[in-house]
């Protein structure tokens, strides 16, 4: 009996390890769909490494209702020289909001906040997925530009050197993604 309880827990401690975060909770506000994600995420473990990095974290938020789909990010970069966290929130409707934050606890108040996600309210059920990024949108153009430059020295095939690099080492790969079924609340 004892070796069946310890097998069953052995099989149960990697699957409660990696449970994915509560859904982010959403509500309306203002005729707008807003969703506020779980601390959680911004506490993973790999999540919290990239954050110390230097680099820019993004957090792309994709809401899906059936073929209609809308998007905000979430950009998070740790200022290593002044010691500061510097984050910006663009919303479905590209509005944004840039902000630094100087303590660990702020940035945690700050993440939640509620991110404006959709114009309307959709019908009743919505599907959020949460990819994390290690870097930004603008750090990857940085980098391709100045990968494209230094290879462009005078070689006929540098040109396909210059797009094997960028397939290679630049597309970001998720740090972590999760996806969840969220309930809209009624009207």
């Amino acid at each position: 009996m004892v070796r069946r309880c310890c097998a069953l827990l052995l099989l149960l401690v990697p699957a409660l390890a990696f449970a994915q975060p509560r859904p982010p909770a959403v509500a309306l506000q203002n005729g707008a769909l807003t969703a506020t994600l779980p601390l959680e995420v911004l506490n993973d473990s790999a999540v919290r490494k990239q954050l110390g990095s230097g680099l820019t974290t993004t957090f792309l938020i994709i809401a899906r209702e059936g073929k209609a789909l809308s998007a905000a990010r979430l950009e998070v970069r740790y200022d290593l020289w002044d010691e500061v966290w510097l984050v910006r929130r663009i919303e479905f409707d590209r509005r944004g909001d840039v902000q630094r934050v100087t303590s660990r606890e702020a940035l945690e108040a700050w993440w939640r906040g509620p991110v404006r996600l959709i114009a309307r309210a959709p019908r009743s059920r919505l599907q959020i997925e949460l990819t994390v990024l290690p870097f930004s949108a603008a750090e990857e153009e940085d980098a391709r530009q100045w990968i494209a430059k230094s290879g462009g020295v005078g070689t006929a095939n540098s040109g396909s050197l210059v797009d094997a690099l960028i397939g290679t080492t630049i597309s970001a790969k998720p740090i972590v993604s999760y996806r969840w079924d969220v309930e809209v609340p009624a009207r």
